[in-house]
């Protein structure tokens, strides 16, 4: 009986694999579109900014032997304008190496904002050419800014496999404008002390205490939209701040909240806002295979990227 069980048991399981092996489809590179590449245009602008900076870079295609270097444009004309008058954008590369080895590369256009100031209400457009490319074009147009009320900062105190640590988190507060369409994200940093008890036999404790400076964690609840909440009070999602108590071999680390906390309010337009909720939500599937895809919008005439604008309210609470 055990050796019928067993035999069905296999049988079972080449059944299985020949399922599975029936899903994989052997293509053709020749059937695959080969599309040209497209620059890749990033730019986000705002009131205050020193300085208007463009990213340009050029897609990698799906097959062939693109490499992060070819990627670069470093050759390219950058205007920006405000339908009155332009400036012309300066380059300079920006690459990130890992062992020597390029991982990415991407050329950086600016120009100082003294020279064109971003104003709220104001639209405007962005113009990339580089040879071997067609030219591709944006605009965009400057929301103003909307006020934070207020933020709370609470604590919730975790047990982990018998260690207790305290975790510190915010939620910012604000009205929405009624009648118009508004978009959100929201953002923050806060001071915390890094304090470290070394021990050694036969010597007293000694702490050492840095004080370092860190960004808020929204995870997911980074952007939100006013829709169906036209008018109304809106909370954002809840916000952790670099706060937490670990245990380490030989030595106690304490890490808490203490000096400044700041947050920020982003009234974004709605191609930055579909943007970055976009490319949140690809985040947000963590490398799942069967995840639905998301797809990136752009507003790049003729290429792919985003050209967006953003206002920034900001509030701060000192913490002791």
């Amino acid at each position: 009986m055990k050796r019928i069980a067993g035999l069905l048991l296999f049988a079972a399981g080449v059944l299985f694999l020949m399922a599975c092996d029936s899903l994989r489809q052997e293509i053709n590179p020749d059937r695959l579109t080969t599309e040209p590449q497209k620059l890749v245009v990033s730019c986000f602008i705002a009131p205050g900014d020193t300085a208007v900076v463009v990213r340009v870079s050029r897609s990698q295609s799906v097959v062939g032997t693109t490499t992060p270097a070819s990627s670069t444009v470093a050759n390219a004309l950058v205007t920006f304008s405000d339908g009155t008058q332009s400036v012309t954008l300066r380059v300079r590369d920006s690459q990130t190496y890992m062992y020597g080895i390029l991982l990415s590369g991407f050329s950086e256009y600016w120009a100082k904002t003294s020279v064109m100031p971003i104003r709220a209400g104001q639209t405007y457009r962005l113009r990339v050419e580089a040879p071997g490319s067609p030219a591709v074009e944006a605009e965009c147009t400057v929301p103003g800014p909307v006020a934070l009320s207020s933020f709370t900062v609470d604590s919730a105190v975790i047990n982990n496999f018998g260690f207790t640590s305290t975790e510190y988190y915010v939620r910012l507060r604000w009205t929405d404008p009624a009648g118009q369409a508004n978009f959100y994200r929201v953002a923050g940093s806060n001071e915390y002390s890094f304090t470290t008890r070394y021990t050694q036999p036969n010597r007293p404790p000694r702490d050492t205490t840095i004080r370092q400076i860190g960004q808020i964690s929204f995870g997911n609840n980074l952007t939100v939209n006013d829709a169906g909440r036209d008018g109304q009070d809106m909370i954002s999602g809840r916000g952790q701040l670099v706060a937490s108590s670990s245990f380490v071999t030989g030595q106690r680390q304490s890490v808490r909240p203490a000096g400044r906390v700041a947050v920020y309010l982003l009234n974004v337009d709605e191609n930055y806002y579909r943007y970055h909720d976009a490319v949140e939500r690809q985040a947000g599937t963590d490398g799942n295979p069967f995840a639905e895809p998301v797809p990136i919008p752009t507003n790049i005439r003729g290429g792919l990227g985003c050209f967006g604008a953003y206002n920034r309210s900001s509030l701060t609470m000192e913490l002791k």
